[in-house]
């Protein structure tokens, strides 16, 4: 973030990055979230829905990324396969 003294909660957290991916419809975010976001002027409303300011793209950017190591034990690949037996109905 550019500013420091901006501290968004998680829930804010993760609506800033729904509106950033543009993926999720706008009555399925969370209307105090929004509110707030817009406040800061990290998300602006246009004809399609919210989207992120240039003040938003960069609060988003510096967001802490997922890392591997939030993976089960087995890691990557044992994932992969859980999800996979998950789709197939495979044991």
């Amino acid at each position: 973030m550019t500013d420091n003294s901006i501290s968004l909660s998680a829930d804010e957290q993760i609506t800033l990055r729904r509106v950033a991916f543009g993926e999720s419809p706008a009555h399925t975010l969370r209307t105090g979230d929004l509110v707030r976001l817009r406040h800061l002027r990290l998300i602006a409303d246009g004809k399609d829905g919210p989207y992120l300011t240039a003040a938003g793209r960069t609060c988003f950017e510096s967001l802490p990324k997922p890392t591997m190591s939030e993976l089960p034990q087995g890691g990557f690949a044992e994932e992969v396969e859980r999800i996979r037996r998950m789709k197939t109905g495979g044991a």
